[in-house]
């Protein structure tokens, strides 16, 4: 082993040794058939959360069993050519991004197309000669443009799922098409804290469904917490306007299932005291009695003032006339007085005889045409439930 060598070994030691005891999380990836362009880009990507590192596998072993890092499992992996990731993201995480991050590559005899691959028509760039025959091998409609061969229609070569043949990888190669995407395959991820090694169809999960898992579980959770009242930050909202919503039910339900004789009665009774207010109302403002005390007032101050007037031509002298005069004016009062009295007496009976024959004949009259009203919009209201 020359001095550089040696120099190099112990510096990839110290520093392989050193990320071992750094990062919380130690991968293992394969790079067989993987492009370096690959690894240069996953490298740029993970900066900050990772680091790659390739190296010879006796140097990877020994950083291993300096830093006291002892896993059976991580150390079985470590064969053949393999890349060990230092990261600070979780295993999940970590195997997520990396499975997400391919780049592009050519077909090789022997891939599955991941998706149709087709030749596009145009300027191949390549001059006639044995480039020609191997583009009509695989199946191409070409020509001869000038100094470079052309294709002359689009054509799928292979679909997605078959299996590319190898006239098609040699014509796609000479084409410098890129239709299969490649990435780093991470065999395993040890989880130092928690001295865990997860396998990588452990950590292969499709996120979309474990999502939707999610969401179904938590939604089932939260069925299962209201019908069993079972009052949480989630299920206590729900509970609450479940209750509300139950307990408008029985209220709505227990209305329609009132006697429609206890209806019709209420209606009644309302309407029966509507009709007694305004007739009362009617029969005190009524002025025909007024009218009536009046005229009999008239009547009679007419009456004595003719009887006067008789007095006064049979009586013989001024003072007896004068007299008499008065009498007849004081008579005349007291008629006045007693007239309107009795007129008063009889405006209060007419009244109270009045209010009574409403209550009685037309409150009940009417009380029972609202009655019949009642019924028959109870029967159209249950003839339109049912």
């Amino acid at each position: 082993m020359t001095s550089h060598n040696r120099k190099w070994k112990e510096a990839k030691l110290a520093e392989i040794t050193e990320l071992v005891k750094e990062y919380p999380f130690v991968a293992v990836a394969t790079l067989n058939e993987l492009p370096a362009s690959i690894v240069s880009v996953l490298r740029k990507r993970l900066k900050g959360d990772a680091v790659i590192v390739v190296s010879k596998l006796r140097v990877v072993q020994r950083a291993f069993e300096a830093a006291g890092l002892k896993d059976d499992k991580l150390n079985g992996l470590i064969k053949d050519s393999v890349a060990i990731i230092f990261s600070n993201k979780n295993p999940f995480e970590l195997f997520s991004f990396i499975k997400k991050n391919k780049g592009d590559a050519t077909a090789k005899t022997g891939d599955i197309a991941i998706a149709d691959i087709e030749v596009q028509a145009g300027d191949t760039g390549l001059p006639p000669g044995p480039a020609l025959s191997i583009l009509k091998g695989a199946g191409l409609k070409v020509a001869v443009q000038g100094p470079t061969i052309s294709i002359v229609k689009d054509k799928i070569v292979t679909k997605k799922g078959e299996e590319v043949i190898s006239v098609v990888a040699d014509v796609l190669g000479k084409l410098n098409m890129k239709p299969m995407k490649v990435g780093m395959k991470v065999l395993g991820i040890l989880d130092k804290a928690e001295k865990q090694f997860y396998l990588a169809d452990v950590l292969d999960v499709d996120e979309e469904e474990l999502f939707n898992k999610f969401v179904t579980a938590y939604g089932q959770a939260l069925n299962l917490a209201v019908e069993a009242e079972i009052f949480n930050e989630a299920s206590t909202e729900v509970i609450l306007i479940k209750a509300e919503r139950e307990a408008k039910a029985v209220d709505d339900s227990l209305d329609l299932d009132a006697p429609a004789s206890e209806k019709k009665e209420e209606v009644v009774e309302e309407k029966k005291e509507e009709v007694v207010e305004e007739k009362k109302e009617e029969t005190i403002e009524e002025p025909k009695e007024e009218v009536k005390v009046e005229e009999v007032a008239e009547q009679a101050t007419e009456e004595k003032v003719e009887e006067a007037k008789e007095v006064v031509e049979e009586t013989d002298t001024e003072k007896e006339a004068q007299e008499v005069a008065e009498q007849v004016n004081d008579a005349t009062e007291e008629k006045q007085e007693e007239v309107q009295a009795e007129a008063s007496e009889k405006k209060e009976e007419t009244a109270e005889a009045k209010v009574e024959e409403t209550n009685t004949a037309e409150v009940d009259k009417e009380a029972a045409e609202l009655a019949e009203q009642a019924t028959d919009e109870e029967k159209k209201k249950t003839e339109g439930e049912n």
